[in-house]
């Protein structure tokens, strides 16, 4: 008997990595990065995924899921029983091309799109766009079959650990605080939308790390904090196997 329970995540790899460093109990059913939540609350593009030139497979989905909005179909029509929330991704830019906004990612950046997807442009976040954007989305999610919303509020670290063990300070505290104070603002607002929406936020001091396997940046962390991640999710999910 298959007794893993069934997980959707709308995020970035801190959200996905733990699955696939540790032991657990779970099944990605699926996974939509490279977006954020203006993009998805937008018109589509309607875009074949055919037309979208990216050698690895994962990233050419993920800018097609994007370009398409996906995810909402996803919410409506076979969502996973736990959705699985981060928002680390709204630091990418948003570009707009007649109704539709789409996420300025780096592999879609690097794609033939760039030269292929024609009047298109770069446009600037407002609070009034994401909250309108925000709305739908909670609304959909609420309309939707999922019966639990995790939250997981990751923000950028301010610390991170070097090759040698060392621990060092990033250069560009000002941009991490920014988008640390943005997004808590985005967090509270979502889980003050979502119906029976749940926090997952580790406190303890854990920081960035060198030698993780995607690079050092403030959003790429020490292995133990993922390893955290999962304690506590089972404890959410799991509470007699977490006892």
């Amino acid at each position: 008997m298959n007794l893993k329970k069934k997980i959707d995540i709308l995020g970035s790899c801190v959200s996905r990595d733990p699955f696939a460093m540790f032991d657990h109990q779970y099944e990605i059913n699926e996974y939509f990065a490279r977006t954020n939540i203006i993009s998805l609350a937008s018109k589509p593009v309607g875009l074949s995924i055919r037309g979208i030139h990216i050698e690895s497979k994962f990233q050419r989905r993920s800018v097609y899921n994007d370009l398409n909005k996906l995810f909402l179909k996803h919410v409506d029509e076979e969502p996973a029983d736990t959705l699985i929330i981060d928002l680390l991704s709204e630091r990418l830019r948003l570009m707009k091309r007649g109704e539709s906004y789409f996420a300025l990612s780096k592999e879609f950046a690097q794609s033939n799109l760039m030269n292929d997807l024609k009047s298109k442009r770069i446009v600037e976040r407002t609070d009034e766009l994401w909250e309108s954007s925000a709305d739908k989305i909670c609304e959909r999610i609420n309309a939707s079959s999922i019966s639990k919303v995790i939250i997981h509020k990751a923000f950028w670290k301010e610390k991170y650990v070097d090759k040698e063990g060392n621990v060092q300070v990033f250069e560009n505290q000002d941009e991490i605080q920014r988008h640390n104070q943005q997004l808590e603002y985005m967090y509270t607002y979502l889980s003050n939308k979502i119906n029976n929406s749940t926090y997952l936020e580790i406190k303890e001091e854990f920081m960035a790390d060198e030698n993780h396997k995607w690079g050092l940046t403030p959003r790429h962390y020490q292995p133990a904090y993922y390893e955290r991640f999962l304690e506590q999710l089972n404890v959410l999910l799991l509470p007699a196997v977490a006892n």
